[in-house]
């Protein structure tokens, strides 16, 4: 049995999830292998204990450089807010240990690539949080493109619209661009940008416009409104490699919308599409199908596909969401470790999102394509 240990650095909402999925490892798929979590750093001693309590993690520190230097913890885990990201990770990096990241890589383009470039050099085992991947109807669609089920690539749709940053939530440090390098895009819009990348391919040009409607948000327990200086609506055309058109959405105050983060695919011989709000189904047009019979047929997921083996119980449309993304995701980053193979998305994806985020940016302020 291989038994891994995990140092968490940041203890918030994020690291319940990333726990989960570590632990459900051996429930979903046996013992053979398990990742056990042993330590989190969190910014003072008041927050790391609580966080060891919260999340019932056995030791604690306010110093993330201990974990990071600890020779019994295998594998980094960073949770913290995007803009603290590039330090633990390197440190992790260089002290030869493999490392997970949370999503978006990095606030700035600059520092996503210094974390890649570190990564390839060290030929480190690197997982950025992409975990919407790992849904078993996205990995299908993922197979009938590559397979041509629906011919060639024409049009690709990815959105992700949630409606919880309205102008009565609290300043954060999601709201001030110089931490968290831009707001909806980011937060959201970069899964939606991996997924147009994992399904179709890479953008060679996009342009973009971002819109703020909430300039100013009053911090939580505070009474002053402070500027909030991010996008809180993004809408990006990205030409693709291959001649496909692709249109990327990113927002936090679309009413009525809680995790849309949704794609359709285009082709010249069919259509799939698929809701996260709805993450048993993929929706499928065919062309070939008889004229008297064409209709968007829906795929129930279960047993029978990627990841199937992991359900609790075997029969499709049973259930499947974001904890069975998480942990398949924590589980294809350990395989990968143990077989000296590389995990995607890497850190290499991770630099290639914020690339395009940093050019959707600037195509938002001059008002112009830009060349990726």
């Amino acid at each position: 049995m291989s038994r891994h240990s995990v140092g968490l650095i940041g203890g918030g909402q994020v690291a319940r999830a990333h726990i989960v999925g570590f632990g459900n490892i051996p429930l979903f798929y046996g013992p053979l292998q398990t990742a056990e979590v042993k330590t989190v750093a969190e910014a003072t001693d008041a927050l790391a204990s609580d966080a060891a309590s919260r999340l019932g993690v056995p030791h604690w520190t306010s110093d993330w450089k201990q974990v990071v230097s600890d020779p019994a913890i295998e594998i980094i885990d960073v949770l913290t807010p995007t803009y603290l990201h590039k330090d633990p990770a390197i440190a992790a990096m260089e002290k030869g240990k493999a490392v997970i990241c949370e999503k978006p890589l990095a606030a700035t383009e600059a520092d996503a690539r210094e974390m890649y470039e570190v990564a390839k050099s060290r030929k480190a085992t690197t997982l950025v949080g992409f975990n919407y991947r790992r849904v078993p109807a996205v990995t299908l669609a993922k197979e009938m493109i590559a397979s041509g089920r629906i011919g060639r690539i024409q049009h690709v749709r990815s959105h992700f619209m949630e409606d919880w940053g309205g102008p009565n939530f609290p300043l954060t440090w999601r709201f001030q661009a110089e931490k968290a390098g831009a707001g909806a895009l980011t937060d959201l819009g970069s899964h939606a940008l991996d997924m147009v990348r994992y399904l179709v391919g890479e953008p060679t040009e996009v342009c973009g416009v971002a819109a703020n409607f909430v300039p100013e948000r009053v911090p939580s327990g505070g009474s002053k409104p402070l500027r909030s200086d991010v996008d809180d609506l993004t809408v990006a055309i990205l030409r693709l490699d291959g001649g496909a058109v692709a249109e990327v959405s990113a927002s936090w105050v679309s009413l009525g919308r809680k995790v849309q983060l949704d794609f359709e695919v285009q082709g010249t011989e069919g259509t799939l599409y698929f809701s996260m709000e709805r993450p048993n189904e993929l929706n499928f047009y065919s062309a070939g199908d008889p004229k008297t019979e064409q209709g968007f047929r829906q795929v129930y997921f279960g047993p029978s596909h990627k990841y199937g083996s992991s359900l609790l119980f075997s029969s499709a449309t049973m259930g499947t969401g974001y904890v069975d993304s998480m942990t398949n995701q924590m589980r294809d980053f350990i395989d990968a470790l143990e077989k000296g193979t590389e995990c995607a998305p890497s850190f290499y994806d991770g630099w290639r999102v914020s690339r395009i985020i940093s050019a959707i940016l600037e195509s938002s302020r001059n008002k112009s394509w830009v060349a990726l």
